[in-house]
């Protein structure tokens, strides 16, 4: 290929008479774009990952820093409840930190009828799509002074997307390093991925228009070598036609209707859209963009397999009954599933497994994810850990085991997990633990835990913990009433334990049946307060549980505990979308100056079916929803 500085052409004009040909010779003039084109191209997508690369490591720092002060100065309760006292600039950094909880965490922009975001979410998303736009597009006036000329930020915007593939596969695998050094669990990285994702697909396309625009104004863009007949082209078209079929079908209405539809689309559409990308990037020997993303997609496949092997070897063994599962029918529209796994598996309260179903599901390989509703204690079944699993029947798969534990089948179980970064209940003077429905398999786990310890005389637990469930028919404690029962046994008197019950399912207020998840379904399964076994019969009758028909008045109940409390708060949620905004409302209000009289701060945490969550971690520090 000629040189671009001297590019020479020749014509004959003839022979002169004394034999000597004569000869013009031309220079076509030097490009002074060329070389800072080609410069920024290969620097700006580099330096738009370091905006994130900071904002990484700070949350990574506030994640460490809390672990370090739950540890290093645990919660001594020295003062009385709800002990207040005159004004203290001293606590003016905490009374800081808990508005700024309030109004970036609480504070939401409701997305349809069953979603929203919080100002935290769309101050993220607003700075990733700045950062990545504006690396792209910025300084591309060439020398000529044309604005935004296509030479330059067509090809940045298609650099600066290659990488940022890396950085949507990293926060959409389960096993990364993103999770690992900020405690940020995978699904709360999810709003993140789908986000990024649909950021970097419109940035494919711009990068595309670059392309086509450079043509129309007479440069090569896509033509002659490099036209639309060329494979690199291709490669690069078939990439970004497979990104924006995968960024509609992630749209949540779309992924929720067929859940197993989508996990197949997404596993393929990936994969051609990783691997078109390379093709279409090596060809400019760029490709070194591309790889890291299908290393970090491969390598989470890989842990996946190999710790699914390890924890379920039996499933190789011919005749195994190893990991066959127990489903017992808690009413028509709930399970409670309980297997058996080796005892180095272990688990935090409140964390989830994917399971898969190889007998049941409709492909053999199939997972999804459920919260293990017991704790991890030291095993006494041999060499076997119980884990048990409260399951919401729904469409699909869950409606099929429904249907095989009718049946009385026999179902082989694979777990993989633990997965999930559930709050870390140390240091806090008060706990609240309030579920609609299934989410009780998110707070009962937490409870016991938190009893366990007190028993223990562990450091760092709370001196009063509350725990409210919102339940359709009140013969729904029977499903907990076999791990509570024991639990509430012998209470030290350094921990207070109120458990509140809320019996829904005969209340006409649509609002209060809509906090069960259980709401959708107008056959009334309750056989009456009588029905209730033994277990039930024993939890009920305990001193530390009231129950009460009708919705849970959650803000005064909230308000309470906060007048109550003279230290640092936990407030923990699952359940539906409305109980989460109801939560969420009731404790938006400011509290400035009632934190500066002594009152906690008070850290939220939200896992909500079909609602957003924070990807924020930590306590002290960060609130987590």
């Amino acid at each position: 290929m000629p040189s671009p500085s001297a590019l020479l052409a020749t014509s004959v004009q003839g022979l002169r008479p004394d034999g000597i040909v004569g000869v013009t010779i031309t220079t076509q003039k030097v490009d002074p774009d060329r070389l800072p084109r080609i410069q920024q191209a290969h620097d700006y997508p580099r330096e738009a990952l370091w905006p994130l690369a900071g904002f990484t490591a700070l949350v990574a720092l506030c994640h460490l820093l809390v672990i370090l002060s739950t540890l290093l100065f645990p919660q001594r309760h020295a003062r009385p409840e709800g002990a207040r006292s005159s004004p203290s600039l001293r606590r003016i950094p905490a009374a800081l930190l808990d508005t700024f909880r309030v109004i970036a965490y609480r504070c939401t922009i409701p997305i349809g009828g069953s979603h929203s975001l919080n100002l935290a979410e769309v101050f993220l998303t607003a700075a990733y799509i700045t950062i990545i736009f504006v690396w792209s597009l910025v300084h591309s006036t060439n020398s000529k002074g044309m604005l935004y000329d296509p030479k330059y930020w067509g090809n940045t915007a298609g650099n600066v997307a290659a990488t940022q593939l890396s950085v949507v596969a990293a926060l959409g695998t389960r096993n990364n390093i993103i999770s690992w050094i900020t405690g940020i669990s995978f699904d709360k990285l999810n709003y993140l991925h789908r986000m990024s994702a649909r950021a970097v697909c419109v940035l494919t396309w711009v990068h595309g228009a670059g392309r086509v625009s450079e043509s129309c104004n007479g440069g090569m863009g896509i033509t002659g070598a490099v036209g639309w007949d060329h494979p690199f082209t291709q490669a690069g078209l078939l990439a970004s036609i497979a990104l924006s079929v995968l960024s509609i079908f992630s749209v949540r209405p779309l992924r929720e209707a067929g859940y197993e539809v989508f996990v197949v689309v997404h596993f393929l559409l990936v994969f051609i859209v990783i691997l078109s990308a390379y093709f279409h990037a090596q060809e400019f020997e760029l490709g070194y963009f591309i790889w890291p993303a299908f290393l970090i997609w491969g390598v989470d496949r890989l842990i996946q397999v190999l710790r699914t092997f390890i924890l379920n070897a039996g499933y190789f063994k011919a005749h195994s009954h190893e990991l066959d599962a127990r489903i017992d029918v808690l009413s028509p529209h709930f399970l409670r599933l309980r297997l058996y796994r080796p005892n180095f598996f272990h688990w935090r309260p409140g964390q989830s497994a994917l399971l898969t179903l190889p007998t049941v599901s409709t492909l053999p390989l199939e997972t999804h994810p459920f919260t293990i509703s017991t704790i991890d204690t030291p095993a006494t079944y041999k060499a076997r850990t119980k884990l048990t699993f409260l399951i919401r029947v729904r469409r699909g798969l869950t409606g099929k085991l429904l249907d095989a534990a009718t049946k009385g089948d026999t179902v082989k179980v694979l777990v993989d997990g633990p997965y999930s970064s559930p709050p870390w209940l140390r240091g806090f003077d008060s706990v609240v633990l309030i579920a609609g429905g299934s989410g009780v398999a998110f707070t009962l786990p937490m409870l016991l835990d938190t009893i366990r310890r007190a028993k223990a005389n562990a450091v760092g637990v709370c001196r009063r913990v509350t725990f409210i469930w919102a339940i359709r028919e009140l013969e729904h404690t029977q499903w907990i009433s076999d791990a509570l029962v024991p639990a509430l046994q012998d209470i030290p008197s350094t921990l207070v334990v109120d458990i509140k019950f809320y019996v829904t399912g005969l209340a006409d207020d649509s609002q209060a049946q809509s906090l069960d998840d259980d709401s959708s379904h107008s056959d009334h399964e309750s056989k009456g307060q009588g029905d209730v076994d033994v277990k039930g019969g024993q939890l009920l009758q305990s001193s530390v549980v009231t129950v009460e028909n009708g919705r849970p008045n959650l803000k005064a109940l909230l308000d309470a505990e906060i007048a109550r409390a003279s230290g640092p708060m936990s407030v923990n949620v699952c359940g539906t979308h409305t109980l989460a905004n109801v939560v969420r409302g009731a404790l938006r209000k400011p509290r400035f100056m009632d934190i500066l009289k002594g009152g906690p701060t008070v850290t939220l945490h939200i896992e909500a079916f079909g609602s957003s969550v924070s990807p924020f971690p930590s306590r002290d520090l960060l609130e987590a929803r």
